[in-house]
């Protein structure tokens, strides 16, 4: 996949809603914020590139879009605190700045003629949200858009309701077995295998352990799969190449960015195997 020509914005947007998840996710946050340019260009799959706010010489950090409203010029991202930048994040409140700069990355290629099957777990799930709201403006229904959810348990267990406002009964797994299959979400995959129709659209987010497990399902399955990478990020414009994954290109290994030639990627062109050695 090579990195597309696009247009991005480095704004200092104005934070116009923070939502603290607990005690249903404790740690988890949403922040609404007003980006009218970034609202109207962006797609599912890409994302901004955020300064955390009081943290001296902190990198930017990478959050995936979980809603956009066009009319109202908002954009909103789902995080869970995981460290210091995050933890500053967390901090914010409704009149503070943020720095941010996208929308970035190429996003999810939606094919609009077969069912959509959309795979997401923990922090992947959120930009799901926002690829699912695109394909039912499309039309799509419960009957061809199908959501698969895997968490470490209840805590963790993201946006369900969310895909619910949208008419879809997401099926869920989780590893303690508190919600939905016992398991991993090929699990649940595979438990309810006979109700996704031949021909449908794999797309996936999540830790690169489950999207490399979606990824060999899928192929199992016959099926065509799109993941959205993760990885640590430096620049988020592809000038650091820290972000690089190892890709199949015909019969050579090539390294692409994650933050531009990705974050969404064929499925059967990422070196999975490689990427599990060289421990990204």
């Amino acid at each position: 996949m090579n990195a597309s020509i696009q247009t991005r914005y480095k704004l200092l947007s104005t934070i116009t809603e923070f939502i603290d998840l607990s005690p249903e996710n404790p740690d988890h946050y949403i922040v609404e914020m007003d980006a009218p340019q970034i609202a109207a260009d962006c797609r599912p799959g890409q994302f901004i590139h955020a300064l955390p706010p009081k943290v001296e010489l902190m990198l930017r950090r990478p959050f995936s879009l979980l809603t956009t409203d066009k009319n109202k010029g908002s954009i909103s991202i789902l995080f869970r605190v995981m460290g210091e930048g995050t933890q500053a994040m967390a901090d914010l409140q409704p009149g503070d700045k943020l720095d941010i700069i996208g929308p970035l990355g190429n996003g999810f290629p939606m094919d609009l003629t077969k069912p959509a099957l959309i795979a997401g777990g923990g922090v992947g799930i959120p930009p799901l949200v926002y690829l699912a709201e695109k394909f039912i403006e499309a039309g799509y229904s419960p009957d061809n858009c199908f959501v698969f959810l895997g968490a470490r348990n209840t805590e963790t267990m993201l946006c369900v309701a969310d895909f619910r406002s949208m008419g879809i009964e997401p099926y869920l797994a989780s590893e303690d077995g508190s919600m939905g299959t016992k398991g991993f979400i090929t699990h649940s995959l595979n438990e309810h295998r006979d109700k996704i129709p031949s021909g449908a659209v794999v797309y996936s987010c999540g830790p690169v352990p489950m999207l490399a497990a979606i990824a060999g399902w899928s192929g199992k399955n016959n099926l065509e799969c799109y993941v959205s990478m993760e990885n640590k990020l430096g620049c988020g414009i592809g000038a650091c190449l820290g972000c690089s994954i190892p890709v199949r290109h015909d019969d050579t290994i090539r390294y692409d960015r994650v933050c531009c030639d990705g974050p969404a990627f064929n499925s059967k062109d990422v070196a999975f195997d490689l990427i599990a050695k060289h421990h990204y």
